[in-house]
């Protein structure tokens, strides 16, 4: 029987270990997309990690970390470094939201515990997070696992249909990041249940969520993938979801 614990990481021990859990899904599985592991480290991490909080699953029973998300409050933003979305996306029209904001990134689950529950209790442990720090907005981007642009455009023309968000808080890629040969089109409503059931389970999991899509997608260069910038306003989420996770 599982025994699991959701919390902040404390100390750098446990903030290795979920940088450890990184290395592992990012770096190694996912190799295929992102490049080879470095050899010469265990870890992935970067220079906004020492800023950031970094929400982590312990499976008490071989202590060990399964689950973790890196959180960054707009209110702690280091003003010399920004968010990561920024090295990406231009963002101004989020930054405008004031310091209610939270920055979601690096967010993974160790490959034997996807069954769901991890990233329920991850949520959890978000909720949480934001009562404690009256935090109104998150946001963040999410990978997809193509690089295939036909695939792309796909998922592309089905968000926009349905997922877009407001004009007041669209994003756009920085030069570098653009995409090549990025396109949209009307989507068949007959089409809409299938391209959704091909999205990674964690985008699946936003939208359901009540997470808008905050314009087209964009290369990152330090994942190799293609990533989309997404926005969560509290007020506005799925009501059976804040009920379940904000008892409201």
């Amino acid at each position: 029987m599982f025994d699991f614990e959701i919390k902040i990481a404390q100390n750098q021990e446990e903030k290795d270990r979920a940088f450890r859990l990184r290395n592992e899904v990012f770096k190694k599985e996912l190799s295929h997309i992102a490049g080879s592991a470095d050899p010469q480290t265990d870890m992935e991490t970067d220079t906004y990690d020492e800023g950031c909080d970094h929400l982590i699953v312990v499976d008490r029973t071989k202590n060990l970390v399964v689950g973790t998300y890196r959180l960054l409050l707009g209110s702690k933003v280091d003003p010399r470094l920004g968010f990561y979305s920024e090295k990406i996306f231009d963002i101004k029209n989020i930054k405008r939201l004031g310091s209610q904001i939270v920055e979601l990134g690096r967010s993974c689950v160790h490959k034997d515990y996807r069954e769901g529950l991890v990233i329920n209790l991850l949520w959890q442990g978000i909720a949480q997070y934001i009562k404690e720090n009256n935090a109104r907005f998150l946001f963040g981007s999410v990978r997809l696992l193509t690089l295939d642009i036909k695939e792309v455009n796909e998922v592309y023309s089905l968000v926009k249909d349905l997922y877009y968000a407001p004009r007041k808080f669209l994003v756009c890629p920085r030069n570098d990041n653009t995409l090549k040969g990025l396109r949209s089109r009307k989507v068949d409503e007959r089409d809409h249940k299938n391209i959704f059931l091909k999205l990674p389970p964690l985008i699946k999991g936003y939208l359901r969520l009540g997470l808008k899509i905050c314009g087209p997608p964009a290369w990152n260069k330090d994942l190799g993938s293609v990533v989309f910038f997404v926005l969560l306003d509290i007020e506005t989420m799925s009501k059976a979801y804040k009920w379940h996770f904000l008892g409201e």
